[in-house]
């Protein structure tokens, strides 16, 4: 019986010191049959010529170049390309184990689930965190869901997990914005009837500063708010038995815009006081049913405090607290 084909799809932009690390372990692979999809997105450093030195000697690599358009336009370039039963992601600065697809292929099929997810490795500044399940879990695409919102047992990223391509039939990432992942995964779930979830970690995670969750920058965090509220009212009336939930992860991601306040200029905070005004509003009656789970940390909590207030004070105290968390925990709230 012929082995399933996996496609392997590799959004790329200016990560020329980390790529060659995580093409490299991807051709490690001991399942073979893949197809490997580099994605170019008009990086501007050495990986263009990087991915076409991998391609010319691995015949299983297609090397697709375009003019940048963001990390939604080379994921929707690479689901274009991609032929393979199954997809996977990696992002250009991270790292696999040689097993990961075969461990989440075979996972797969033994449980017939749609999705397949493993444990990964977070290389932070001062140690590697291993975030996993203890066990081996089949969930049914309630129990999916309900922990994807929960973001405890699971969470909104693609790169560890395994994906049967049907489900991104109709499915397109949203181009020109970031948290592409929040806008996109809870579709996928949805379209999943069993989803199983393994307890080795096989994927290896950088955090950088300069990475989409290390940008401070307002229009970024402005971008995982507005992601997490269109998730809300799209879900709110097919699920709403989750209407709690989506409601906390919208206020969770406005900690952030807090915290990350005065990492911007004058000029650009000026652009957002009405937005930060209708956060604030939003945020204030929905702030005690997140202090009475205690779901987002000390520094979280803290910070959910100051969110009635849009003031000068309130933010810079919530940039101290960020500070002091990054500074113990090595990455930004």
């Amino acid at each position: 019986m012929e082995q399933p084909t996996i496609s392997v799809i590799v959004p790329i932009y200016n990560v020329e010191e980390y790529l060659q690390a995580c093409l490299d372990s991807i051709l490690a692979q001991i399942y073979e049959n893949l197809q490997i999809i580099l994605v170019d997105d008009g990086s501007t450093d050495g990986c263009a010529a990087i991915c076409d030195a991998y391609g010319a000697k691995d015949s299983r690599i297609c090397v697709i170049h375009q003019r940048n358009g963001g990390v939604s336009a080379a994921r929707n370039a690479g689901l274009a390309a991609a032929q393979g039963d199954w997809i996977g992601w990696i992002d250009a600065d991270d790292w696999i184990d040689p097993d990961m697809f075969t461990y989440l292929l075979e996972g797969a099929l033994e449980e017939q689930a749609d999705i397949c997810v493993c444990g990964r490795y977070e290389q932070l500044r001062y140690c590697t965190a291993n975030f996993g399940h203890k066990d081996r879990m089949l969930l049914d695409q309630k129990g999916a869901m309900n922990a994807l919102l929960q973001e405890r047992d699971m969470d909104n990223a693609l790169y560890d997990k395994l994906w049967k391509r049907e489900l991104f039939q109709d499915i397109l990432f949203p181009v020109g914005q970031t948290y592409e992942d929040l806008a996109t995964v809870y579709r996928l779930f949805s379209k999943a009837a069993r989803i199983v979830c393994l307890p080795e970690p096989k994927y290896h995670y950088r955090r950088r500063q300069n990475s989409i969750t290390g940008d401070a920058s307002l229009p970024n965090r402005m971008n995982h708010y507005l992601a997490a509220r269109a998730r809300y009212a799209d879900m709110a009336e097919s699920w709403p038995e989750h209407r709690e939930l989506l409601e906390q992860r919208c206020v969770t991601a406005a900690i952030g815009i807090w915290s990350g306040y005065y990492h911007n200029p004058r000029v650009v905070r000026l652009q957002y006081i009405s937005q930060l005004k209708e956060i604030s509003q939003y945020a204030k009656p929905r702030i005690h049913l997140m202090l009475k789970q205690k779901s987002c940390g000390l520094a979280g909590r803290l910070i959910l405090r100051l969110l009635p207030y849009h003031a000068c004070w309130a933010f810079a105290l919530a940039g101290a607290i960020g500070w002091l968390y990054q500074r113990k925990h090595g990455r930004m709230l």
